[in-house]
């Protein structure tokens, strides 16, 4: 992805990540900010999302594939 959103994109300002007791799920809860630049903008935070541990699994692969790609140089990117 470019540095431009090309959609709207509001900054997360914090989670909740927990297990659900007696059920095979793990729930997620984000808090988010209608912007990062104006001051006083309002935060919110999203329902809970409950997710498999599949579901999970496939998450952390996606954020760490993301994660490497964002880290490495804009050179190597080009290439």
């Amino acid at each position: 992805m470019s540095n431009e959103p090309v959609f709207p994109a509001f900054p997360v300002v914090g989670w909740q990540v927990g297990p659900v007791e007696n059920h095979n799920n793990v729930v997620v809860k984000f808090g988010y900010s209608t912007s990062s630049h104006a001051p006083g903008a309002s935060t919110f935070d999203s329902q809970f999302f409950s997710l498999s541990p599949e579901m999970v699994r496939s998450l952390i692969y996606d954020l760490q594939r993301s994660l490497r790609e964002c880290e490495m140089p804009v050179e190597d990117k080009v290439a």
